[in-house]
């Protein structure tokens, strides 16, 4: 799949990878630095030793890192042509979130910041996730093409649902025993709603 990222560089656009929080993320990170460096978005872990190795793990082949909350720095990388690694796929809580059908929840906080990022800089939106094989026999990093097909010219809800369905649903899918199913996706519920764990 590298040719989709090839081919967006090609068209001087810039490229929003499209991860997820699978076991295999960090590895994902370097396979893929190594291969094309980008810029990670990311949350400061709050153990400033873990954040400090965590940072310069990704840095030996990766650009930068930046906070999540930077919209201005990701638009700024977007329209200079960079590749940003993305994941949309947490529970945020309220602020900047709305409620969207996941899997089988119908109401999941989704964060809007792709939506936002997609119509302001119109990058390649390229899904990505590196994977365990089976019976250890490796990992393979899976990069799909270009979603081009977003409708980014449709009100948020329908974007972040179709974004749910045809780019996290599909990856999760691919291999859910890889996926970090720890982090509580569904942990936001809407007021009134009971708590799902």
């Amino acid at each position: 799949g590298l040719k989709y990222i090839i081919q967006a560089k090609k068209e001087n656009k810039g490229v929003l990878l499209i991860g997820m929080h699978f076991l295999t993320l960090e590895l994902g990170a370097r396979i893929f630095g190594i291969l094309h460096p980008g810029i990670g978005v990311y949350r400061p872990n709050n153990n400033l030793l873990i954040d400090w190795l965590q940072t310069w793990g990704r840095l030996r082949s990766n650009k930068s890192m930046l906070h999540r909350s930077d919209i201005k720095g990701i638009v700024k990388a977007l329209k200079n042509g960079e590749i940003i690694w993305y994941a949309p796929d947490h529970d945020y809580g309220y602020k900047n979130s709305i409620f969207v059908p996941l899997f089988a929840v119908p109401h999941a906080a989704t964060t809007i910041g792709t939506y936002k990022i997609a119509k302001i800089t119109k990058p390649a939106i390229i899904p990505f996730m590196p994977y365990r094989l089976p019976n250890a026999s490796g990992y393979e990093l899976l990069i799909l093409p270009d979603e081009k097909t977003i409708p980014l010219n449709q009100d948020i809800e329908t974007v972040i649902t179709y974004i749910n369905k045809k780019i996290i649903e599909k990856l999760i899918l691919t291999a859910p025993d890889q996926y970090m199913w720890l982090h509580r996706r569904f942990k936001t519920r809407p007021h009134g709603d009971p708590p799902l764990y």
